[in-house]
């Protein structure tokens, strides 16, 4: 599993403290409501107490009960919310059934992925072992982003009975919970049940050693009006100096505001001791207080001592349950410490926040530890550095978010931020926007006189206009950047142009030279280039059948797999899925059927996008095709015409037109029904039956089909000989092949035996050579056994008519296993996710899958499963789902009792 982008601090709850007074009617209470309630919510201004009340009653808690805890910071979108609360809950064992880093990963602020990552989260809690769970969100008043709020709403409408949601805060959260209240299921605690009664004032004052704190509680208790913060200030000003809250005006308490806290903070500050106070006030840029940090921030080699007497003093901090000891300051102690900072020691504080930004492990505060100390130098060289896992994991929307934060002048003129803004403008399929920052990077880089990132800039840019349309900029692009009189690319700038170069001449049907431009990608990624590098690179699903691009993409598939190891991202199912289809396309449908179920597993387990989803199911609609699967196929491509929801028009009629594309020729491999051809090809945007003026190459291609399945071979015979020239330039999903043996079977049933060998000739020895039957499967039966049946004699040489028979063979086959087999219909419900590496046992789990589940039954948790079985964490939630998948379970409990029940 890869390491949260979080600071572990955030999920660390607080430690109860060792001397607490005794507050038996609130702790009752409280109690009671994490118990009972759907939903808790403590809500009360600054300093009342209400993470000291929460770690108190959280202690007390029966023993079993879940715990996950999360102090939210003011860039806490969905993203980074949902990290903190799978990191939280690990320990508990959730029965995941999507990998929630792959989860946080997709999230973006729309609907649907929150939509789905809040179910997955529900479905995990429901499915939790504990008899109950309590999730606390402590300082939610921090959080201002309405995709965060709308999370938690979407979150407390669905949250299991015997999970609790609690929420901390300062002010009233703005969230749907009036449906709550009405049911009975949402208890609430303000100042008024938060502040101490006069007993427990006395209780405190009785606590400390002060007499004459002792002799005047009542009147701080009145002066203060209970309010926690402000007795303890009052308490610890009088215990050095009696007099201290003297000053305090007799309506202040009323306030109980950060105004007040000042003020007695104040008292108190000025009280300590100068190394104490100056270590205090040093350290307060950070969020968090370990001794190594604190003595990095502040120069202090006695930091560890400093921290034993701020705790020994009683001051407003809190103690986490953390492997090393760890103290929160107080916010309302932390801004006063700031509001110092800035007036004694304001020279100091870029240089204090510097410090702070180089023990930082979390990659997100060390840029905004620098970003705050005005360093754009050194804030930009982290967030480049950072950069590549943020976007590997999906963090495309941060690095976007962290680039807006950098002062306009800096941003406008760096290359490099310009460069990144576009690259999440990619993750985000917003095309026009990557062209734009790709443009102002050259700009900017060619201005700075930086070569190196004007031609990287050069060489996103023309692949961020290929999908625009504007291939005569990319072209020029490319050869000014092939220009040998210009100086050699980098590494990376020359794989970004390589691929670039790929797309174009895919696009311009050049294609024998497609392999060869590939393979220097190749070599370049084989030569050391990272994870991030070669997920940039992934080859596009509709190069799988160029001539020469099967070896390639195999490939590349090995060696991405071995650079992802079993890390939880979703660029895992985008690169299985070409395995599968290299397959597909050699005629190996058994194994191709494998590998995409692997694929599919992958895709749901790593949430992959809609976009990578539509692969798979455009891999099922040719598969089904194969096997003569009518009612799939026109099941599946029914439920793609219907999948695109777009705002415009235009978009909506160019998804018709991509899906009708497969419509006309899946259809004419199963049996070319002209009723059926008519009823896509009117999607077309060629419009090729209703035009039959249009020279377009499908066009005349859907005419030629919609002929010969009338049977007119007169008008089939020249349409399919007028392709035959570019038949080269349109081979896409292998229809070089199939419109040579198409023409051939049209010239057949014309008598022209003679041409029809001609026709075929190449199409056959390419079959022969490159190990693609599977192209010629888009004919269909009929064809091939024409074909196959046909008195070639000497026209064909006999190894090419053995192969000819051979994938007429083939093709009879899957029809005929496919009626036999009469599969149960794989487009209503999703395959059972494979077993990823591990070989089949005679049942229905894999070996290692019986293996873990037999270490559940024996009560062991996923870190003792992967300890014993030598295997990640991450893949024993992996292994976990796939097991609750395929037996049709819900949890780690219901699995134990299907094993005892079946052992």
């Amino acid at each position: 599993m890869d390491a949260p982008r979080f600071p572990t601090t955030k999920i660390q709850p607080p430690r109860s403290r060792a001397v607490r007074v005794e507050r038996p009617l609130l702790d009752a209470t409280v109690t009671e409501a994490l118990l009972d309630c759907r939903l808790v919510l403590l809500q009360a201004p600054g300093g009342f107490g209400k993470t000291s009340t929460l770690a108190a009653q959280l202690a007390r808690l029966p023993a079993g009960t879940a715990l996950a805890w999360v102090s939210m910071d003011e860039d806490d979108d969905p993203r980074r919310l949902l990290a903190c609360l799978a990191a939280a809950l690990e320990p508990h064992d959730l029965p995941w059934r999507t990998s929630p880093e792959a989860l946080v990963a997709q999230l973006v602020d729309d609907g649907v992925t929150l939509r789905r990552a809040v179910a997955e989260l529900v479905n995990a809690l429901a499915g939790a072992e504990a008899p109950r769970g309590v999730i606390v969100l402590d300082d939610l008043h921090r959080v201002a982003l309405a995709p965060t709020h709308a999370m938690l709403d979407a979150l407390i409408a669905r949250l299991p009975p015997k999970w609790t949601l609690v929420l901390s805060t300062r002010v009233a959260p703005p969230l749907a919970l009036a449906r709550m209240r009405v049911a009975g299921e949402l208890a609430e605690f303000t100042q008024d049940d938060l502040r101490f009664n006069a007993g427990e004032a006395a209780a405190l004052a009785g606590a400390e050693a002060s007499a004459a704190a002792r002799e005047r509680v009542d009147e701080l208790f009145e002066r203060t009006q209970g309010w926690p913060a402000g007795l303890q200030l009052c308490l610890a000003a009088m215990r050095t100096r009696p007099g201290a809250a003297g000053g305090l005006a007799a309506d202040s308490g009323a306030r109980m505001d950060r105004h007040l806290f000042e003020y007695l903070a104040t008292e108190v500050l000025d009280d300590m001791p100068a190394a104490l106070h100056d270590f205090l006030v040093r350290c307060s840029v950070l969020p968090e207080l370990t001794a190594a940090r604190a003595a990095a921030v502040s120069g202090d080699a006695r930091a560890a001592e400093r921290l034993d007497e701020i705790e020994a003093r009683g001051l407003f901090v809190t103690a986490l349950e953390a492997h090393e000891r760890t103290l929160v300051l107080h916010d309302l102690f932390r801004d006063a410490l700031h509001e110092r900072l800035r007036r004694r020691f304001a020279d100091e504080l870029p240089q204090l926040l510097k410090r702070a930004a180089a023990g930082e492990t979390d990659p997100l505060r060390r840029v905004g530890y620098l970003l705050r100390a005005d360093d754009w130098a050194g804030a930009e060289a982290a967030l480049v550095a950072a950069a590549p896992e943020l976007f590997l994991g999906g963090g495309g929307g941060e690095v976007q978010r962290l680039v807006a934060q950098f002062e306009p002048a800096w941003r406008n003129a760096s290359p490099r931020l310009l460069r990144l803004a576009g690259i999440a403008a990619c993750l985000r399929w917003q095309w026009t926007e990557m062209a734009r920052c790709m443009e102002d990077a050259a700009q900017a880089a060619a201005a700075a006189g930086d070569t190196a990132e004007r031609q990287l800039a050069q060489a996103y840019l023309a692949l961020a206009v290929y999908p625009l349309g504007r291939n005569a900029q990319s072209e020029t692009l490319i050869a000014q950047l092939r220009d040998p009189a210009q100086p050699p690319l980098n590494a990376v700038a020359r794989r970004v142009m390589l691929m670039a170069d790929a797309n174009q001449r895919f696009r311009r049907g050049e294609h024998a030279e497609l392999p060869g431009v590939f393979a220097e990608v190749m070599d370049s990624l084989e030569a050391g280039a990272s994870l991030y590098d070669w997920w940039e690179c992934v080859p596009a699903n509709s190069w799988a059948t160029v001539r020469g691009m099967r070896l390639q993409i195999l490939r590349y598939v090995r060696g991405a797999l071995a650079r992802l190891g079993d890390r939880a991202l979703p660029m895992r199912g985008e690169v299985q899925i070409k395995r599968a289809l290299a397959e597909l396309w050699s005629g190996r449908l058994d194994n191709a059927a494998r590998e995409a179920e692997r694929a599919e597993a992958d895709m749901h387990w790593l949430a992959c996008s809609a976009e990578m989803e539509i692969s798979v199911e455009l891999f099922r609609v040719i598969e089904a095709g194969f096997r003569g699967r009518r009612d799939e196929v026109a099941r599946r491509l029914d439920t793609l015409f219907v999948r695109e929801d777009s705002s415009t028009e235009e978009r909506r009629s160019l998804w018709l037109h991509q899906v009708a594309i497969y419509g006309v020729r899946v259809t004419d491999a199963i049996d070319g029904d002209p009723a059926t051809l008519r009823r896509w090809a009117a999607h077309l945007l060629e419009r090729p039956l209703e035009d039959p003026s249009s020279d377009n190459a499908r066009a005349v291609a859907t005419r030629a089909r919609y002929a010969a399945a009338q049977g007119r071979w007169a008008d089939a015979m020249p349409l399919f000989d007028h392709l035959l020239p570019r038949a080269d330039h349109m081979d896409v999903n292998g229809q070089a092949i199939e419109l040579r043996l198409r023409c051939a079977h049209a010239r057949l049933r014309c008598d022209r035996l003679d041409d029809a060998a001609d026709a075929a000739r190449p199409a056959l020895q390419r079959m022969r050579d490159e190990d693609e039957r599977g192209h010629a499967l888009m004919c269909g039966v009929a064809v091939l056994a024409a074909l196959a049946e046909a008195p070639w004699e000497a026209r064909l040489a006999p190894e090419l008519q053995d192969e000819l028979r051979a994938v007429a063979r083939l093709a009879a086959e899957l029809r005929v296993e496919s009626t036999a087999a009469a599969p149960a219909d794989r487009a209503k419900q999703p395959s059972a996710p494979a077993a990823s590496a591990d070989s089949r046992d005679d049942g229905l789990l894999s070996s290692r899958e019986r293996e873990v589940l037999e270490r559940i039954a024996a009560g062991d948790s996923n870190k003792l499963i992967a300890r014993a079985l030598d295997i990640s964490p991450h893949t024993v939630k992996r292994h976990v789902a796939n097991i609750l998948d395929k037996l049709g379970l819900e949890s780690r409990g219901q699995a134990s009792a299907w094993l005892r029940e079946h052992a």
